[in-house]
């Protein structure tokens, strides 16, 4: 939209990721003596996660945090911060509580178990949604059949999206799964469906690789993919356990199941959760049997109203339109800069 903004992107990886990104945007080492320049000098900051601490920002800076996860299931941040007896938190404060200028938000659920609560920002938030979401809900046959054929999927092929989030004891290592038999779970989707179905595995970022899934040609891993928002919306059905992805998936009106074998544990040992998951609208199977269960009624399930109530119990507020609104709102602010 606005050519003359000079664009720098941050990666562990510049090299890599300047084969897939467009040549107008100049791409930096990450933690690098040279990104710190950068941060220094531009005039505005975006980021999807939290920023150290020990950054310092000017004031002639304008920093949007537009967070990686607005339905997230599992709790963040000062919600799961150890708290001490002066109020104080035993892990810091938080930079973005003090600093952030503009949050982006795409449900009342995110603005307020997120930001307001999880980050404790009281500041202001642009209510259009989340810039990842808007090619979910702008989305088109043609844009479907790209993300196929660079998967190298035919076009009448079904597929199948697996993505658990990570385990606290899983970062930056191994997830090995089990409870769940996916190479049994393509079968009954091919009787049911009398369609060829392929399977997605999608590790999570912050997890090297899932262990434990067959390695067949029904199965393609894309932990590697560049963009998870392509993966869902290329998916037929989404099976995760606890990752905010769920709540994207359902802005496509197609069927998203909660597999949670290790419910018990995971909320005693990883994350403890922000609300009740048998209270809300989701689809959950505690096995493969109520897995299997579900499937076996994927054509008596309304899965349309499913994913409306859904949206409706996070208070969604998608528009498809987050990313111009951003774009605006940084070319505003430099304008004023410059005036």
């Amino acid at each position: 939209m606005y050519p003359d903004i000079e664009l720098v992107w941050l990666f562990q990886s510049p090299e890599e990721k300047a084969k897939v990104i467009p040549d107008y945007i100049r791409t930096v080492k990450f933690n690098s003596l040279k990104s710190f320049y950068e941060l220094a000098t531009a005039k505005v900051w975006i980021d999807n996660f939290n920023k150290p601490s020990f950054l310092f920002k000017g004031d002639k800076q304008f920093y949007i945090q537009t967070w990686h996860g607005d339905k997230g299931i599992k709790k963040i941040l000062y919600d799961v911060r150890t708290q001490l007896s002066d109020g104080s938190y035993l892990e810091g404060d938080l930079f973005e509580e003090n600093h952030c200028d503009l949050a982006i938000a795409g449900s009342e659920y995110g603005e307020l178990k997120h930001y307001r609560s999880g980050f404790n920002y009281q500041g202001e938030i642009l209510k259009e949604g989340s810039p990842r979401n808007d090619k979910l809900i702008n989305r088109s046959d043609e844009k479907i059949t790209a993300v196929k054929n660079k998967l190298g999927i035919e076009s009448e092929t079904r597929i199948l999206l697996f993505a658990p989030t990570m385990r606290e004891s899983d970062e930056n290592a191994r997830h090995k799964v089990e409870g769940i038999n996916l190479e049994e779970t393509l079968d009954l989707m091919e009787k049911e469906t009398g369609k060829k179905w392929v399977c997605l595995i999608r590790a999570h970022s912050s997890t090297k690789s899932l262990e434990g899934l067959p390695q067949t040609d029904r199965f393609l891993n894309v932990s590697d993919f560049e963009d998870m928002s392509d993966l869902l919306l290329v998916s037929d059905i989404l099976i995760t356990d606890y990752s905010s992805s769920a709540g994207d998936f359902a802005l496509l009106d197609r069927l998203v199941i909660l597999f949670q074998n290790d419910r018990d544990e995971y909320i005693s040992k990883d994350r403890k959760l922000y609300f009740d998951i048998d209270e809300s609208p989701y689809l959950v199977a505690l096995n493969q049997e109520e897995l299997n269960g579900l499937l076996c009624n994927y054509y008596k399930l309304d899965i349309e109203k499913n994913c409306k109530d859904i949206l409706s119990f996070y208070g969604s507020y998608e528009t498809g339109q987050a990313s111009e609104r951003i774009a605006e709102k940084i070319k505003t602010f430099i304008r004023s800069e410059k005036a």
